[in-house]
């Protein structure tokens, strides 16, 4: 198949640092290129093994642009630049990472070349997001896949299938000696539960390492740091890392007796819960969102309910046998994810003008 590849442009692609969906098309569109013609838009400075076709000089993240995810500008180019070629691809498929990216769901509704969407975010509901809902409910005739079936819950879209994301088992090295110490990996939001995870830490009088950034142009991250996470960091038990690159946190994380995930919201898939597998390291979160369809409760990991649970099985967590934690993250394995879009991709093509009749627009 001749396959265009709409990534985001926040970070690089592979993320320097921060960077989840960036880290999921860098390993989807590298693995679909033993087999497809692939061609990514994206940052100039993008290194992937499929074509790339630059849309932007650099990502947005690393310009002067204020707040860079309220950018409008560069978006519309970026999605532009794709539909001015889509005619020349089998499919395009777009990876939606912000509500700027819902402007190529027009561009697709009059498409004659098949187009796949993939939300990589909580879906919005009518109460706190109804713009964003009644744009989704518009064009919920296209296709879309789900990155986990909890994901889906309560929405309306055209869902033709989920596809895990993917990660490259050969870069996480299974650490079956784990250190003294827990970790928290994310950006520090208060959806994410950071300061859950360190009262959690406190409590159990455990060591933990905090691995990622917060957003400094978002004046809500910044109060959330500033306020709740910087005054509970003693640099003793309780160590901020800050942001990391994927060797060190590959090193952080499989050094680690547990990975702690007290989720403040239904993430709709956590991608370092893959990566803490791989390496062997159990995973200790609140039951929400994909949680569930990631951890084999009891096997890879514990699905709780609240700090004291948590607390409770941090002190249990050595009863977790690592080597099934790791066996647990082989099936999100890039190859899968590869063969499991190459599936909706044919399903797609076949069925696209029976999508566009559905049409009410």
């Amino acid at each position: 198949m001749k396959i265009g590849m709409l990534g985001p442009i926040w970070h690089n692609i592979p993320p320097k640092g921060y960077g989840g969906t960036e880290l999921v098309v860098y390993n989807l569109v590298n693995c679909l290129s033993k087999n497809n013609e692939v061609y990514l838009f994206g940052p100039k400075t993008a290194k992937v093994k499929a074509n790339l076709i630059p849309t932007i000089d650099k990502p947005l993240m690393e310009m002067d642009l204020g707040n860079a995810w309220e950018n409008k500008k560069y978006t519309l180019s970026h999605i532009k630049k794709a539909f001015d070629m889509v005619d020349e691809f089998d499919i395009l498929h777009i990876h939606l990472n912000r509500f700027q990216d819902y402007y190529a769901l027009e561009l697709a509704s009059k498409s004659k070349t098949p187009v796949l969407f993939t939300p990589h975010f909580l879906l919005p509901d009518n109460e706190l997001y109804p713009d964003r809902a009644e744009i989704l409910t518009k064009y919920s005739f296209l296709p879309f896949s789900s990155i986990s079936d909890s994901q889906r819950k309560g929405s309306n879209l055209n869902f033709v299938g989920t596809v895990y994301n993917g990660i490259d088992l050969t870069l996480y090295k299974f650490n079956p000696n784990p250190s003294d110490y827990f970790v928290w990996i994310g950006k520090i939001i208060a959806e994410k539960g950071t300061k859950e995870a360190i009262l959690g830490a406190k409590k159990a009088n455990k060591k933990l390492y905090l691995v990622g950034p917060y957003d400094k142009s978002n004046p809500l991250s910044v109060g959330y740091f500033e306020n709740e996470v910087k005054p509970l960091i003693d640099r003793k038990s309780i160590i901020w890392l800050g942001e990391v690159s994927l060797e060190e946190k590959v090193k952080v994380l499989g050094g680690a007796r547990a990975f702690i995930s007290p989720l403040q919201w239904d993430e709709p898939f956590g991608l370092v819960m893959i990566e803490a597998q791989a390496l062997g390291t159990p995973i200790i979160s609140f039951k929400r969102g994909d949680a569930h369809e990631l951890i084999q409760d009891g096997k890879s990991g514990y699905l709780v309910e609240n700090i004291d649970q948590m607390v409770e099985k941090m002190n249990k967590i050595g009863t977790i046998d690592r080597k099934e934690t790791r066996k647990q993250a082989e099936k999100f394995s890039q190859e899968n994810m590869a063969s499991g879009y190459e599936k909706i991709y044919r399903q797609v093509i076949r069925d696209w003008n029976i999508y566009l009749k559905n049409s009410k627009i």
